[in-house]
């Protein structure tokens, strides 16, 4: 691994020295300035792994040098250096974009510890940010870059073109609605509507006239013509999430739509045409339910002309370091500092077997940031489901550390 460059800011020639002398030791190529004008000539010259910026300086201060270095290079990684009393300007560091503060007086063990940890924060940012960068248009929302997401993103490609229809299974909560967002952003109807209905939410009674439409006084509450979804998605695609709560009635529709590309409104007998591409996903094994008589199996073959299976979160925990930093960016607050997570924290969130998936870690990590202080969440700020659960891993897994 090459040598991290790191630049101490301060006006305290002996602190220099002594932060100097102990980095160096700990295979660091170490520069030094002892205003924060120096430190803005060499941020200009050259780049720095890691910035050690004092915050209590004469002329310039490290808030005000801060500042510049943000507006020189946003993404620079910056920790400052405190004193006693010092912890409300600590806390104004990381508003503008600090990454953490070390007190001093400080050992060089302890700085080299801190910087470690930033850099490896660094890192799964830099190596979340080029997997977003790749899949932003195509998949948006999706994070991951395990063999078994990759191989999801692959299928998606290839069929996402065509105008087939897909089933995509998987358990509850583990991205049914973006996956089938994919499929439209890759087709040749992205420039149509997508629209996604969920058909447990739905009420029985109120499903068909909610697929189909209604005319008025077709039914006790109908007093004007509604469209359905699979006339307001026309040239585009519908989503239709949880297909295997869909009531014997409604699947025999449905069946019409996808032989015939038509259908009729609830109260008329004039059929509409429609150009819809369906997209279906369910948690359940349709398989075994048309063999117990509660799916059709002439609509199940209709629908699994190609299917899209999405893994369990269990099944990907590559992929967990990068979720867990996509979602502490996304829960943060618009001008809060990033959180770190502790390494015990990291390691408890992978050995967990997330039986609600990506929700459920998404869900976690909200409620940590909300508990945790001092910008770090610890195995403190994790729900009980968590630290009472979680299946031990194999030896050979290496800890991920955020």
């Amino acid at each position: 691994m090459a040598k991290q460059n790191i630049l101490i800011v301060d006006d305290e020639p002996n602190l220099l020295e002594s932060f100097k002398i102990g980095l160096e030791l700990k295979d660091y190529i170490v520069s030094i300035a002892s205003s924060g004008k120096l430190a803005l000539e060499e941020i200009r010259k050259r780049g720095f792994d890691v910035v050690l910026l004092d915050i209590r300086m004469p002329g310039m201060d490290g808030l005000e040098t801060l500042t510049e270095i943000k507006r020189l290079r946003p993404n620079q990684v910056v920790i400052m250096l405190t004193g006693q009393g010092s912890l409300k300007s600590a806390v104004e560091a990381g508003r503008i974009g600090a990454y953490d503060y070390i007190e001093k007086p400080s050992t060089p063990e302890a700085v080299h510890l801190r910087i470690q940890k930033a850099v490896e924060h660094q890192v799964v940012k830099q190596k979340l940010e080029d997997i977003e960068t790749l899949v932003r248009d195509d998949f948006k929302g999706v994070v991951g870059n395990s063999r078994a997401i990759s191989e999801v993103f692959d299928l998606v490609r290839r069929v996402a073109p065509t105008d087939s229809t897909i089933l995509i299974t998987g358990e509850t909560g583990t991205g049914k609605e973006l996956i089938a967002s994919a499929l439209h952003l890759n087709s040749r109807r992205r420039d149509g509507r997508f629209f996604a209905l969920h058909c447990a939410a739905i009420p029985e009674e109120l499903l068909e006239s909610e697929l189909f439409g209604h005319e008025r006084g077709s039914f006790t509450g109908a007093i004007a013509q509604k469209i359905g979804y699979f006339e307001a998605a026309d040239g585009g695609t519908l989503f239709l999430d949880e297909i295997g709560e869909m009531s014997q009635a409604a699947q025999v529709r449905l069946l019409r739509v996808l032989q015939e590309r038509e259908f009729i409104r609830v109260g008329s007998t004039t059929p509409v045409k429609t150009d819809v591409r369906l997209v279906a996903a369910t948690n359940r094994n349709l398989e075994e339910e048309v063999q117990e008589g509660r799916f059709r199996e002439d609509l199940f073959y209709r629908l699994n002309v190609i299917q899209v299976h999405l893994p369990p979160l269990r099944d990907r925990r590559d992929d967990i370091s990068l979720l867990l930093q996509h979602f502490l960016e996304k829960h943060k607050g618009k001008d809060a500092q990033l959180p770190s997570i502790s390494e015990a924290c990291v390691n408890r969130l992978i050995r967990h077997d997330w039986p609600g998936n990506i929700r459920e870690l998404e869900n976690v990590i909200e409620r940590a940031v909300a508990l945790c202080q001092d910008a770090i969440i610890d195995v403190n700020d994790l729900p009980s489901t968590i630290l009472e659960g979680g299946a031990p891993r194999s030896a050979s897994q290496e800890d991920i550390h955020i």
